[in-house]
């Protein structure tokens, strides 16, 4: 159980599935926490979802039932009925406290077709227990609900090129100084393993540990995880330097024979715009791997202060904007939310 739960916002103006809650909800699964995830509105990864939540039970519950008819289909619209209903089965896991984390998919759903009013959201949020982390996601989220909430991510589309994944594959960087980069590629790999793709996350910085994702991950099939950093890193100096780029270059010559191996269909380069960004991977080679990689493997490339060279070569590029974070006020980070 959390100790102290709260509020966050996932907002855009896009309609783009953020992938971030999802991979909250992996690492909090993989701490034994318990999630609920609702979805308000139809998405390519419905069917996905389905399975993922099969794959954690019972840590993981997915309700997609606003978004299927009868026959367990995807539905173009959700209907009204099955929304409110849907809605009202979240509230009541909220206030009960018999989730920890409870993630909302598509709050405009609700709020734009008039089903419910923002007064009904600010008062779950107030609400809510202590212990309940509650996630909201949806478009042009109202400055009154952002006003309660103590974190607020905004996800900028910077550019989107529509190339078919068989003409030479997908290139995501995720950058910017908001939270949800890594759990962003979490959750779009955790989906994709549920296609049965064969999916690899590569962790340049982050030191081996027993990280809540990694734990998850361990249960899954289709998907590994390799954290071949060591450590987050704080300044330069000798140590920055041997430490660092020892590290760095194991990781970067490893995601090389992943690559090239044919083995994945999707490969998740997690931090790596960090290593770039301190000088312990160069950027041009990154781009030229990005023009050398066989042309069905789908990449993403995460971490903030991504370089230039290297979102040129990107068929998208996404910015998680921080609006509000709570930690600049000191809170630590809490295990299976953060790690």
């Amino acid at each position: 159980m959390l100790k102290r739960g709260f509020t966050q916002i996932y907002t855009s103006k896009s309609d783009q599935l953020n992938f971030a809650p999802i991979g909250l909800s992996l690492r909090a699964c993989g701490q034994g926490l318990r999630v609920l995830v609702v979805f308000l509105a139809p998405n390519e990864f419905a069917d996905e979802a389905a399975i993922a939540s099969s794959l954690l039970a019972p840590n993981l519950s997915i309700d997609c039932s606003a978004v299927k008819d009868e026959r367990g289909a995807i539905t173009d619209k959700g209907h009204p009925l099955l929304i409110t209903e849907a809605f009202k089965r979240l509230k009541m896991a909220v206030l009960s406290g018999k989730f920890d984390m409870v993630v909302l998919y598509d709050l405009h759903e609700i709020l734009s077709r008039g089903l419910y009013s923002p007064s009904d959201i600010l008062a779950l949020i107030t609400k809510k227990p202590s212990c309940v982390e509650l996630v909201l996601t949806g478009q042009n989220v109202s400055e009154e609900i952002i006003k309660e909430a103590d974190l607020v991510t905004k996800m900028v589309l910077q550019r989107s090129e529509r190339i078919p994944a068989t003409d030479r594959g997908l290139v995501e960087v995720i950058t910017g100084n908001g939270k949800g980069k890594t759990t962003y590629c979490l959750g779009k790999a955790f989906l994709s393993s549920c296609k049965k793709i064969p999916t690899l996350i590569l962790q340049t910085i982050k030191s081996p540990r027993r990280y809540g994702e990694v734990i998850a991950i361990d249960k899954l099939d289709y998907i590994d995880i390799k954290t071949m950093g060591r450590g987050f890193i704080h300044a330069k100096g000798a140590e920055f330097d041997r430490k660092h780029k020892d590290a760095a270059h194991r990781a970067w010559e490893r995601s090389l024979r992943d690559i090239f191996s044919r083995q994945y269909g999707l490969v998740v380069l997690d931090e790596i715009n960090i290593a770039t960004h301190y000088g312990l991977i160069n950027p041009e080679r990154i781009s030229e791997m990005l023009f050398l990689k066989p042309k069905n493997l789908n990449l993403l490339l995460s971490g903030r202060n991504a370089h230039p060279i290297v979102t040129a070569s990107a068929s998208r590029v996404i910015e998680m904007k921080e609006i509000k974070h709570p930690f600049k006020k000191g809170i630590k980070a809490r295990k299976g939310i953060e790690f």
